[in-house]
């Protein structure tokens, strides 16, 4: 970070103040009454579970027929009991140690030091796993430790078979791990709207991706959350910071190879991509996912912006590994954060998302605009997504819309609108035509010094029209 700053005092000089001021405020809402809740309970820990839970649980890799159900005990053993709502047992799954195998004996002694406060570092992370399921169904999921009950009921749903009757709904946010107030008030936002599932776009645990950040940034503000609907994370700068990440991969148990995955959801492919570090595995990796998908929609995500009109500019090395891939397999929506703003760009067909206003204080543009759409604001995506038309909601701190994207699918053949009107409107910048892997790690807040600056005395070029 002192680098960083430097360059800041730099820039500060040159153009105005990167940042602004961090927001503060408060945010009252009404949250979505979930009929799961209802027919489940709460998930709320027991008197016992209060003392035996050191994380409470939160659920992960979900797919039509499986889940996984993970939480830190401080006893080093239990077991989920699932049922159907008001119905027979399913099935019950041991947990197991899913932590560092090297560091499981000295963080199952530490869980019993007395006088001493558990450190995050030490939380014994357990996982049960559950396979079998039906697709799209309602379970309801219980922590016990033999008889007794160490959470109350909580309920979690597989993810839709492709064809579904229901749209798949889900939620996005980039850049919110600060623990401060405008995080808390996204948070917040997020509760009054209906979703299935939750993507975090890196980022998620300031200043460095400690365990401690990640217990307090991360688990302790969207717990409420994560007990009754997965979240699918990719990793930050930040994240690598510590030990490159281990922290990170040791909280959550992802889809292989864990630091870029791919997963369906309905007529929704998802994939997840590290741009910290977009090395030549990862890129073979990607391409043969992408040749084998067969759902008609993808969605990318990661963390460093392919197209930006921040400061710090478009970073261009990530563009050369990836964007090239993404066109050839006509990728819908690419999601990014890294830059603390919202900005919408249109390049070879392919959408590209850069939304960082998660919780992380906001920074201005630089320059001349080259995005479609863009808005200096905390905010987060809400999505809609049939079969046919995938629908996107940017919504402000103060719950205005930002602007809507509608994009309509037949066979090949993808209509756009915006604000419920037709765009036809493109960037022209020329879309990538070779592949050029990257094997440096990025843990920095801003280490590419390839990246390419707008010149903020030149006016920018029109978006080109598509007819």
């Amino acid at each position: 970070m002192r680098s960083y700053r430097l360059g800041l005092v730099a820039c500060c000089a040159a153009a105005g103040c990167y940042h602004l001021p961090i927001w503060s405020g408060e945010v009252n809402v009404t949250a979505m009454e979930r009929t799961s809740i209802a027919r489940c309970g709460t998930g709320a820990l027991t008197s016992t579970g209060a003392t035996s839970v050191s994380r409470q649980p939160y659920l992960q890799s979900t797919t039509t027929t499986s889940t996984t159900v993970v939480w830190g005990s401080t006893q080093g053993q239990g077991e989920v009991v699932l049922r159907k709502p008001g119905a027979e047992v399913v099935g019950t799954a041991s947990g197991v140690y899913v932590g560092d195998p090297d560091r499981r004996a000295a963080r199952l002694a530490a869980q019993h030091r007395e006088g001493k406060e558990l450190a995050p570092d030490d939380i014994y992370v357990m996982k049960a796993e559950f396979t079998r399921l039906e697709p799209g169904h309602l379970y309801c999921y219980q922590l016990m430790a033999g008889d007794v009950a160490l959470t109350e009921p909580a309920p979690l749903t597989t993810a839709a078979a492709p064809g579904s009757d229901e749209p798949l709904r889900f939620i996005a946010l980039g850049d919110s791990g600060t623990g401060g107030a405008a995080q808390v008030a996204i948070a917040r936002r997020i509760s009054a709207v209906t979703f299935d599932l939750m993507l975090f776009l890196g980022d998620i645990a300031y200043e460095d991706g400690s365990p401690e950040q990640l217990q307090n940034n991360f688990f302790a503000i969207y717990r409420d959350f994560l007990r009754y609907v997965p979240v699918y994370p990719t990793i930050g700068n930040h994240e690598r910071q510590t030990r490159l990440g281990r922290p990170y991969f040791e909280a959550f148990v992802l889809p292989e190879p864990e630091r870029y995955y791919a997963f369906d959801w309905g007529d929704v492919h998802f994939v997840a991509i590290d741009t910290t570090q977009r090395d030549a595995k990862q890129l073979v990796w990607l391409e043969a996912d992408l040749t084998n998908n067969k759902l008609p929609w993808v969605i990318v995500y990661g963390h460093h912006p392919m197209y930006t009109n921040s400061l710090r500019g478009a970073q261009t090395w990530i563009r050369r590994s990836f964007a090239n891939i993404f066109t050839r397999h006509h990728v819908d929506l690419v999601l990014t954060g890294h830059e603390h703003q919202y900005e919408r760009f249109r390049v070879a067909e392919v959408n590209y998302i850069v939304s960082g206003g998660g919780g992380g204080q906001l920074t201005r543009f630089f320059g001349g605009s080259r995005a479609l759409k863009q808005a200096t604001v905390h905010h987060f995506l809400s999505f809609e997504v049939t079969a046919k038309t995938l629908d996107m909601k940017a919504i402000d701190i103060s719950g205005r819309e930002i602007e809507t994207l509608r994009l309509t699918k037949t066979g090949a053949d993808v209509k756009v609108k915006v604000n419920d009107k037709p765009e036809n409107r493109s960037n022209t910048v020329p879309p990538e035509k070779v592949i050029i892997p990257d094997e440096k790690i990025h843990n920095e807040p801003d280490d590419d010094t390839h990246r390419e600056k707008v010149d903020p005395e030149k006016p920018a070029p029109a978006p080109s029209r598509v007819p």
